[in-house]
């Protein structure tokens, strides 16, 4: 009898997941995502929206229900709770049991939770702020541009350093760079700090190169939309255009679940991303139900945790894809996720800096990180093409 995998999620890593499942199990086994919004796209594409590279947001989106794989169910539905010891869930479309399940639900975006948030900055983690901030930037003229991460830790975590550096090289194309401030503001204590010192040493050099300022350790407490006014406790910054990366929080059916950590995600164990009931023991608590990508905790060795990005999800979901996989098939399971990241870091003029490295590494991980160069950017820009492979137009 054929089987049914829930993926809970229909992001980068559910996605990942459904289509590598798909081509390791027989068709009688059913794959079935969960996700409640009617769209994907990819989050990087949001900085080329930003600047215009990219026009709307219909080019940078495409439709869940032409999925392109045969085999893979799309429901569009809530989801209001989840029981991982049935492997049941509940949604507005009634309940689903499964046989295995993969939370990849990632992290939800809370503007709300900062006071005057939604009323004074653009979200750059939404498609339509992106386009906002390219409206915006269209009639800019002169004043103060500021770059706020509202809080810790967020997904893809040069996004706000990328968006520094671009809208510096879009000023100095559209020549008004002399009479445009930019600066950042954020709660790390330097660039990525889970990259290590020379990761964050080198992205600070790349914005002391632009003459953009960067303020570390500044935890934004409220935004006076009235008076353009950010206020990290007594201090206050004044702002012309605010772009804004909003705090995150995992999706209240996980807290509801008892499957939260104190941080308010869900502890998994890091080389086969099933949920521990003990994040010190490795404990596994659910056997079969599986944890990836922007919704976990992954604690490394030097006590910090896994970035939130989609290189990540991405390398989780395949590894667990193959894990289900191999107890479908009653093969051994072959193969664990090993902790390797890299990304693109976009600096403007057409160019990227290739990072990349061991983040399970003893005692830290181990990152480098390259000069910019146009093949690099290249690069990023073919992670875009997951839409075309993944979707019917």
């Amino acid at each position: 009898m054929g089987t049914t995998t829930l993926i809970l999620g229909g992001g980068w890593g559910g996605l990942t997941a459904a289509h590598h499942l798909r081509g390791l199990v027989p068709s009688e086994h059913r794959i079935v995502v969960v996700e409640r919004s009617q769209k994907f796209s990819l989050g990087v594409s949001n900085l080329g929206l930003m600047v215009g590279k990219r026009e709307s947001v219909e080019q940078i989106q495409r439709d869940m229900a032409k999925i392109k794989r045969p085999g893979i169910e799309w429901i569009q539905s809530e989801i209001h709770s989840i029981d991982p010891q049935q492997c049941t869930v509940e949604t507005d479309d009634g309940k689903l049991t499964g046989d295995y399940m993969v939370l990849a639900l990632g992290a939800e975006l809370a503007p709300d939770s900062i006071p005057g948030f939604e009323q004074a900055a653009h979200n750059l983690y939404d498609a339509e702020g992106a386009v906002a901030i390219q409206h915006q930037l269209k009639g800019f003229e002169d004043g103060k541009i500021v770059v706020l991460v509202a809080g810790t830790p967020f997904r893809c975590p040069a996004a706000p350093y990328e968006a520094a550096l671009l809208v510096e090289a879009w000023a100095r194309e559209h020549g008004i760079r002399h009479q445009v401030e930019i600066d950042l503001y954020t709660p790390e204590s330097i660039p990525m700090a889970v990259a290590g010192p020379a990761v964050g040493e080198a992205l600070s050099a790349f914005l002391d190169k632009r003459a953009i300022g960067h303020h570390f350790g500044r935890q934004i407490t409220r935004i006076d939309p009235a008076t353009r006014t950010l206020w990290f406790g007594d201090t206050d910054v004044s702002f012309d255009l605010l772009i804004g990366i909003p705090p995150h929080r995992a999706p209240g059916a996980l807290e509801n679940a008892g499957l939260n950590d104190a941080g308010g995600y869900v502890p998994v164990h890091p080389q086969t991303l099933e949920i521990l009931s003990d994040p010190d023991t490795l404990e596994v608590k659910y056997p079969g139900v599986y944890a990836i990508g922007d919704v976990t905790t992954v604690r490394l060795q030097n006590s910090m945790f896994l970035p939130k990005a989609g290189v990540f999800a991405e390398g989780e979901a395949r590894v667990v894809a193959a894990a289900i996989a191999a107890t479908i098939n009653g093969e051994p399971r072959t193969g664990v996720y090993a902790g390797n990241g890299f990304c693109y870091v976009e600096v403007g003029d057409g160019s990227a800096a290739y990072g990349a490295g061991d983040f399970y590494a003893y005692p830290g991980p181990r990152v480098t990180l390259e000069e910019p160069s146009t093949q690099a950017q290249a690069a990023k820009e073919e992670y875009e093409d997951l839409l075309d492979l993944w979707f019917d137009a």
